[in-house]
């Protein structure tokens, strides 16, 4: 593990692929390579965009800067700096200037969050050009994008048209959902520009060559092609901007645009009523909400620096620079997983969380609770928002929004369909009892406990009560119950699933508390301290050749799997685990630790990242800081070139298929339960105070 340690320590994170522009589950656009012109940009998914970037110094050969371009040669990219809302690239090009792009999408959640800013559906690209010899330039910067964003098969046909103050590409069917998989095939991408600027270059036609070429040759781009449907794969229709930036010796020039995609009027389908995005609400059309972020560019800028740089340093003093250097590459990939869309019924923001990579799935309940780590550590009132659409499904009231899908089972429900369609019906649910109801009644209580209210529980307490007490007929022993680890098979007797279902009741019982209810909060909380001794005696493992531990199945002696699920004792300050029985885990743990980690259990040398920085967030520092350094090393070595994915060997540099997955939100584990317990032992303290007067 010293190796670890010293090989991490001095190093700068290369993230498997860079985040550009990531706003929401269809507008999730990377960059897999160690430099951003080695190739083109692509969705999270793969399919490849056609952006172009280059650059002209004066009057020499243009260099490339972004995707394959025609320049003969490329920039020099000399540095990388990923931190939670913006992603900037340093270049040189030749010996005469320095290049710097930079991509801000405004998603930073703030103390007070501001879902006007954090929803813009913009993304600000930034050119700063500085002189590096000590002489004036001119510097023309090349940027151009291909219909490719707003379609799932080059076979479409593309039409693309001005805007005031912006170019604009889609598909020429603008049906919403007509796309099958994870590409949007509607709305509109729009290259948002400075309309002022006199030396403004721009071209909208139907095939990419002709401005390029122009480029390339140091000639104006050409005049506009009309607007003709042209399928994408005959010639990939293009949009294309040039600026030219005027560098004095020692004055840097900047430069901007503005990325945007306008899905349209719609964002979800829930139960027959189509939901707008929170932006469409509050702005009405993409014009507008371009104008926002043109007049607010340079407030959104800097309350977006002070939110990374606080992101930055709150990690960095909880753990590890690394540690912070992985919460900046996961944050977009978090908020880049959800969408805010307006309630046209209740008038009220709703949030929809999209199960990416492994399901296609809105709002997968086991998706978004290892997700809640750093989202309750931000805002409460945003996990709440993202419940309360499965509340009301499960509560039977989908009726008032045109489709009435009943839902009668006494556990809570796995997800509400596919995404963008909200339409599942009971019978199709992948059953997950303990699982869902565990994690709903966790997240309930956690947002009752934080924000000292249980009035926004007032409709639901039926369902809350049905799962409170379904609970108890499920345990101690959930048999043949799928977990969330359902990807690696069968787990029969699950001894993990079991204690979250034990936590998970006294976590109803600290609502019933809360409630007033506490004849019953009691007889709850017994209950589950019945469960909990249970458990220790029939979840420890009697083979004690490697550590004491516990078993990954009741039936299954010699086995063992990470407990994460005990998290939230510590989290809710229940006292039901034994201090000596999660010691003993915690230290059996690192037996098992592997060049990369610690697997999920003795099945296989995988691993979950999420999960993994559960367990070392219930460890001792020391502990904490070796497994998250074991995580970094395996992330900026890695050969596998996705959006950072959640499904790792332990004893290779190789992920499974799980990638983009917003489950990185468990990073926050640590964060989340050194918050809570801060706020316990305040809480003790005034309590005993009171009581000496």
């Amino acid at each position: 593990m010293l190796a670890v340690l010293a090989v991490v320590a001095t190093a700068s994170l290369r993230p498997p692929s860079v985040p550009l522009m990531v706003h929401d589950p269809y507008t999730s656009f990377w960059s897999p390579y160690d430099k951003l012109y080695e190739s083109f940009p692509e969705r999270w998914n793969g399919w490849i965009l056609g952006w172009n970037g280059m650059v002209q110094v004066d009057n020499d050969d243009c260099l490339g800067w972004m995707g394959n371009t025609f320049c003969e040669d490329t920039v020099r990219q000399t540095a990388l700096k990923v931190t939670a809302t913006k992603t900037t690239f340093a270049f040189t090009a030749g010996t005469k200037v320095k290049l710097t792009v930079s991509f801000r999408t405004p998603s930073a959640i703030e103390e007070t969050p501001d879902y006007t800013m954090m929803t813009l559906p913009t993304t600000y690209m930034d050119y700063t050009a500085e002189s590096l010899d000590g002489s004036e330039h001119q510097v023309s910067v090349y940027f151009d994008a291909t219909g490719e964003a707003t379609i799932s098969n080059r076979d479409n046909n593309v039409t693309w048209s001005r805007g005031d103050g912006f170019l604009s590409m889609g598909n020429v069917d603008q049906t919403f959902h007509t796309s099958i998989g994870n590409d949007i095939n509607w709305g509109y991408f729009n290259i948002g520009y400075d309309r002022s600027d006199t030396r403004l270059q721009t071209s909208i036609g139907n095939n990419f060559d002709v401005p390029r070429k122009a480029f390339y040759n140091k000639q104006t781009l050409p005049d506009d092609k009309p607007a003709t449907p042209t399928r994408c794969i005959d010639g990939f229709p293009v949009n294309a901007v040039v600026q030219v930036l005027s560098v004095a010796p020692s004055a840097p020039s900047s430069r901007h645009l503005i990325l945007g995609y306008d899905q349209g009027d719609t964002s979800i389908s829930y139960f027959g009523t189509k939901f707008p995005s929170y932006w469409k609400h509050v702005h009405g059309d993409f014009k507008t909400a371009l104008n926002y972020a043109v007049s607010n560019y340079a407030d959104v800028n800097e309350r977006c620096d002070a939110f990374d740089a606080q992101l930055t340093s709150e990690l960095t003093n909880a753990g590890t620079a690394q540690y912070a250097e992985m919460g900046s590459l996961i944050y977009r990939q978090v908020t880049g997983s959800m969408t805010a869309a307006w309630n046209p019924v209740l008038n009220e923001t709703w949030i929809f969380l999209k199960e990416i990579s492994s399901a296609g799935d809105v709002s997968t309940v086991d998706v978004i609770f290892p997700s809640s780590p750093m989202l309750l550590y931000y805002d409460t009132e945003m996990v709440k928002k993202l419940i309360l659409p499965i509340f009301t499904y499960a509560n039977n009231g989908t009726a008032v929004y045109g489709d009435y899908v009943p839902y009668n089972l006494p556990w809570a429900p796995h997800h509400l369909g596919h995404w963008p369609m909200c339409n599942l019906p009971e019978y199709r649910q992948e059953q997950m009892p303990v699982e869902e109801t565990g994690n709903l009644l966790i997240l309930a209580n956690y947002i009752a406990q934080e924000q000292k209210d249980l009035t926004w529980l007032g409709p639901w307490w039926g369902i809350i009560d049905k799962w409170g007490k379904y609970l108890p007929t499920a345990l101690p022993d959930p048999k043949d119950q799928l977990c969330t680890d359902d990807f690696e098979g069968p787990s029969p007797h699950n001894v993990n699933l079991a204690a979250k279902g034990i936590i998970a009741m006294g976590a109803y019982s600290q609502l019933l508390t809360m409630r007033g209810n506490t004849t019953e909060a009691g007889q709850v909380m017994e209950k589950a301290r019945q469960f909990m001794k249970v458990w220790v005696q029939n979840g420890t493992d009697p083979d004690e050749s490697n550590g004491i531990h516990t078993k990954l199945q009741y039936n299954l002696n010699s086995t063992w799997s990470q407990k994460y699920n005990l998290l939230w004792d510590g989290i809710f300050d229940l006292s039901l685990v034994p201090s000596g029985v999660l010691a003993n885990e915690l230290a059996f743990y690192m037996t098992k630790m592997n060049e990369y980690g610690v697997p999920l259990d003795d099945r296989a040398t995988f691993t979950k990242l999420d999960w993994s920085m559960w367990i070392a967030a219930m460890a001792p520092q020391e502990q904490f800081v070796t497994m998250s350094n074991t995580i970094y090393k395996w992330t900026n070595e890695t050969t596998t070139r996705v959006p950072f994915s959640d499904w790792t060997e332990t004893t290779n540099l190789k992920a499974r298929r799980f990638k983009a997955r917003p489950v990185m939100g468990g990073f926050w584990a640590k964060m989340l339960l050194a918050k809570k317990q801060k706020k316990i032992v305040k809480a003790k303290w005034k309590k005993e105070k009171e009581e000496k007067k």
